[in-house]
Formats: C-alpha cells, structure tokens, sequence
C-alpha cells in the first residue's frame, strides 16, 4: 500500500510541474510577443559604393560607411537582423573637381535600402568629395635594411633587388612630390651566409595612390673577411726637388672579404702628402698624409702614421 501511494504521489508532482513548465513557456511566448511589438530604436552601419569615371581619383578617401540611427517594432528590426544582405547604397559621381552628397540624399538613399526601419539620424551632415584626373608615375624603389653581420663576415657584392622601380597612380596632386618609393625595413642579425628574400613595399597611407607591385626581390652574396697590411709608398705633391721625407713607405691596415684578398695590392691605394703652403720657416717639419685613393671593397683602413717628417737637402 505504502509503495502504491508513493507511485501515486509521483506522478501527481510530476503532472504538476509539466503544467508549470507549460504555462512558463506560453508566459513567456506572450511577453515575448507584446515586446517585439514594441517599438525600439537601433543602429545600422551602411556601406557606400563611389563610381567614378574612368580617369578620376579621389585626392582624399571619402567614408567608406555611414551609421545610421533607426527606429522601429522589435519584429521589423529582428526581420533587418536577421536578414544577411549587406547594406550598400551607390552613388554614381560626375567628372566634376568637387562634389557634396548632403544630408538628405543620404537618408533617402538609406531609407530606400533599409525599407520598412524608420531613419531617425545619421552620423554626417554630409560628404564633400574632392576629385583629380587620374595619373600614373614610375618611381625608383629605396631599399631599407638594417643588417648586422656576424664576425669577420661581410657582404661580398651589393645588394640586388628586383625590380627596382615601382609604378604609383593616382591624383597628379598627390603624385607631384613624390620622388621614391620605400621598403619595409630589411632586418637582419648575425647574418653569415647568402640571402635572397621577398620585402614588402611601404603601403600607401592615402588609399588613392595604388601601387602596381606590393613586393620585391632581394639578394646578396655573403662571404667572410680578413686583415691585410700592406705598404704604400706616399707620394709628395708641390714638394721641391731638395725635399726628403721619412718614412716614404707606411703601413696601412685593413678588411678585405676572401674573394679580393689576393687581388689587393699597394697599387690600388694613393698616399699623399701636400707641401702646398708650408713654411720653410717653421720649426714643426712634419706633413700630414692623407689616403686620396681606397678601393670600394675594402674597409676599416688604419695608417701606421698620420704624418712624415721632411728634409731639405741643400745643393752644395
């Protein structure tokens, strides 16, 4: 008996409380239902589309959207909502240098896109539109590198890239100053071997410059370097017969990469010292030297002295 009431029991709760949940649900249903009848008031973003003739540019970039503000019942903007159509509007434009869309074509345009949801505000009173001819430019690319080599390694030709121009279009305005184009910076640390990589231009910060290329090519042959000392014998300019200097040879230091170390010699180097406004007169007989010719491939070049003495020799 006491099993039997306690099924009873059981299912007496258990009917209650689907009523319950039942009636919860249909409260719900109608407050839900009373609320989206309600009218609210929203936002929406609208993109808007320029068509531009042929040969004209925009010399500054114009909105790309417009936030508008809505009203409506929750059904209408829940229908919006759910409605996946991006909301563009276009404008097709004249070849005029200027041009201002105002405020109320905006909300027109708006009103028509967006239907049965009523425009309240939108975020501009209107869009000034200034416009150029359409040109084109052909600039030299300027590489940007910040490279770190390791040890006793160096670059063992210039750097390549390819290609080495770019060309930019664009409002004339807008081309007029510029003289070239630059690279994202090339950075490199303990570099030892060979490189070849892809660099990215600089991106336009006006989106009316386009340009026909977004990377580049870049090479170089990396080798490693050596000390060499050599002696160059210095050369007197101006200097009169009876001068004697000492030393006439001096030692130079310097860095070369392995593939020119043979190569180097004392020729490739002018030492000279200019007797060109000295005075005889002096107590100081010294003349600075000075190295007038360095090949291109070497570098760090230290002098062993910085200046001779000179002797007159006077004819007996």
């Amino acid at each position: 008996m006491k099993k039997q009431k306690q099924h009873k029991f059981l299912a007496s709760f258990s009917s209650d409380r689907l009523v319950l949940g039942i009636c919860i649900g249909l409260a719900l249903i109608l407050w839900l239902l009373v609320k989206l009848s309600e009218e609210f008031i929203s936002t929406r973003e609208v993109k808007i589309e320029y068509l531009l003739p042929d040969d004209r540019s925009f010399i500054e970039t114009p909105p790309a959207s417009v936030i508008t503000t809505v009203k409506g019942s929750g059904w209408k903007l829940l229908s919006n909502y759910l409605d996946q159509e991006e909301a563009i509007i276009q404008f097709n434009l004249p070849a005029r240098p200027s041009f201002t869309i105002n405020g109320g074509i905006l909300k027109n345009k708006i009103q028509q896109k967006l239907g049965k949801l009523e425009i309240q505000d939108i975020n501009y009173d209107y869009i000034l539109l200034n416009m150029d001819g359409l040109d084109q430019k052909n600039l030299p690319i300027k590489l940007v590198t910040k490279l770190k080599f390791a040890p006793q390694h160096q670059l063992k030709t210039s750097i390549e890239f390819q290609p080495d121009s770019v060309n930019i279009s664009g409002p004339p305005s807008l081309l007029d100053s510029l003289k070239e184009w630059p690279t994202e910076a090339l950075e490199m640390t303990e570099i030892k071997n060979s490189f070849n990589t892809d660099l990215a231009l600089i991106s336009p910060k006006n989106q009316e410059l386009k340009l026909s290329e977004k990377t580049i090519n870049v090479s170089a042959e990396v080798e490693q370097n050596t000390q060499k000392d050599l002696f160059i014998k210095v050369q007197v300019l101006n200097g009169p017969d009876s001068l004697n200097i000492f030393p006439q040879n001096i030692r130079i230091s310097c860095v070369v990469g392995l593939s020119n170390y043979d190569r180097l010699s004392a020729n490739d180097f002018v030492l000279e010292a200019n007797f060109k406004d000295v005075s005889t007169n002096s107590n100081n007989n010294t003349l600075p030297v000075n190295l007038s010719l360095i090949p291109s491939f070497v570098k760090q070049v230290k002098l062993d002295k910085e200046s001779v003495e000179y002797f007159l020799v006077k004819e007996e």
